[in-house]
């Protein structure tokens, strides 16, 4: 080879490498282009998506189960009439917001301040009932409401169904507490049981209960 041709060779080789690399200088921006392109779109990728209000329920809930009577207000004086200062008979009783699955209903009368005393349980009542007279009967088995029952009091088998409050003198108010009980069956009870009898009957069956208070005391 001539010198000319080796001088030209040797040009043409240090061209070509300065060609490559612009050619690699070029390729590595654009490379480190396209990755910062990339880690941007990760990141906008990977943010959290943007929170919407949460919804509310669709249904309303079940409101709670409520006792109540015309003749006094939860927790206010127990008129005279409804104890054994009185006629001792038992008071109108009314009630909303029974759940939907209730088969029956029970009622018990108790003074929580004498041990819990029962004066009074009925059962069997139709879950199609939403409401009992005054003065019930102190039958055993009722026609109105047809299939309910009652049962003796904490003073025996001698006074069967309601019995008036009777608490001793000198004790102080005594919280008469009317129990309803919403049951998801027909209890299987006898006429006349007494109230340990009644409340093992309606163990496990009660869907819901509510209460209603009535004060009252012998000076």
């Amino acid at each position: 080879m001539s010198r000319d041709g080796g001088k030209l060779g040797k040009g043409y080789y240090t061209e070509m490498m300065n060609t490559t690399t612009r050619i690699v200088s070029s390729m590595m921006i654009s490379l480190a282009v396209v990755g910062a392109s990339a880690a941007i779109g990760y990141a906008q990728d990977a943010s959290p998506p943007i929170k919407t209000p949460d919804v509310g329920p669709t249904t309303e809930k079940e409101k709670p189960m409520v006792l109540a009577c015309e003749a006094f207000a939860n927790d206010a004086a127990l008129p005279k009439a409804f104890t054994a200062d009185g006629e001792g008979n038992s008071p109108a009783l009314k009630w909303t917001g029974a759940p939907k699955a209730t088969v029956s209903f029970a009622i018990m009368m108790d003074d929580p301040d004498a041990r819990g005393f029962v004066h009074w349980t009925i059962w069997g009542i139709p879950s199609t009932q939403s409401s009992l007279p005054a003065n019930m009967p102190r039958e055993l088995a009722l026609k109105d409401p047809a299939g309910a029952r009652q049962g003796v009091t904490s003073w025996g088998p001698t006074r069967p169904g309601y019995w008036g409050s009777a608490p001793p003198e000198g004790s102080g108010v005594h919280h008469y507490t009317f129990t309803l009980y919403a049951l998801d069956a027909n209890v299987t009870l006898e006429a006349g049981a007494n109230p340990k009898k009644f409340k093992k009957a309606i163990e496990g069956h009660v869907l819901a209960k509510a209460t209603l208070v009535g004060l009252y005391e012998r000076k």
